[in-house]
């Protein structure tokens, strides 16, 4: 049986990762009268550009037909520096071309937010929203019907281990949920960050910022490629506190190399808090 308190904890994340982008999105709309459209744009980037581009890559070099399956998968140094690169570079540049060739008379610090907003918001609902919808299901079936009813009650879904699905979700502390808002959390900042740096790369045309953060955009994907690897190879390991202690790091690292780019400052450059303060030219 999975407790209460766990699935009261996956119903309160799973409901934060719908509404709180869009409250945020709602509060900037009537306090700033920001535009609408480029939180819609970031949630259709994210899907285009995060999900679907990467799957079509994913696709062609990770197809067990293709000489590159077996390289990748039986290689965690290969695996892992793979979906560095792909995540990495795919994301980025739908960041940037969206600021770049669709928002092109949106230069605003408002323009940044809201997409980072949408854009974060669509990261989380495709990363966790659809895996919690699934554990809440499984949970409430056990729950009510036992081990027993589980597996009857799914016994007509193809290729569904019973048994593993249960032990999936009765494995799970309260701890483990714990650490999964915190990583939710660190990767919604590290999504805001991301967008904002693309923002100034984009629209300052200061290139090394584009770098940047595909590297950063890489560096975030290590631990969870790892994690995937373990995992797929019969084995288990617990990389969410790494993976929240290395966004926490990811961001302290990136915001102090923005910093270093003092040189840009006759661009009327500015940082990542600093759009959340008033600036006397809307434009900047």
């Amino acid at each position: 049986m999975v407790s209460n308190s766990i699935v009261i904890s996956w119903y309160t994340i799973l409901i934060s990762i719908v509404t709180f982008p869009i409250m945020l999105a709602v509060l900037m709309k009537i306090k700033s009268k920001a535009r609408i459209s480029p939180f819609l744009l970031g949630l259709l980037v994210y899907f285009t550009f995060g999900v679907f581009a990467t799957s079509v890559v994913n696709t062609i070099f990770l197809n067990s037909n293709r000489p590159t399956y077996n390289l990748l998968n039986d290689n965690v140094v290969a695996y892992t520096l793979y979906f560095a690169v792909v995540v990495g570079f795919l994301e980025v540049l739908g960041i940037f071309v969206a600021f770049k060739k669709i928002l092109v008379n949106h230069d605003d610090k408002q323009t940044a937010l809201m997409f980072a907003l949408g854009h974060a918001g669509m990261e989380a609902f495709m990363a966790c929203f659809l895996a919690l919808a699934t554990y809440i299901s499984w949970a409430n079936v056990l729950n009510d019907k036992g081990p027993e009813g589980f597996a009857e009650f799914f016994s007509d879904i193809e290729n569904f281990d019973p048994q593993e699905a249960i032990d999936t979700i009765t494995a799970i502390s309260v701890s483990d949920v714990v650490l999964l808002a915190l990583q939710r959390i660190a990767y919604f900042g590290m999504n805001i960050f991301l967008s904002i740096m693309i923002f100034y790369a984009a629209k300052k045309d200061i290139k090394p910022f584009f770098w940047m953060a595909v590297l950063f955009r890489g560096l975030c994907t290590v631990p969870g490629s790892v994690e995937r690897f373990i995992s797929s190879n019969g084995t288990t390991g617990k990389f969410l506190v790494l993976l929240f202690y290395l966004m926490i790091v990811l961001a302290a690292l990136g915001y102090c190399s923005m910093k270093l780019y003092k040189k840009y400052d006759d661009r009327q450059v500015l940082y990542p808090l600093d759009l959340f303060k008033k600036h006397p030219d809307p434009h900047f």
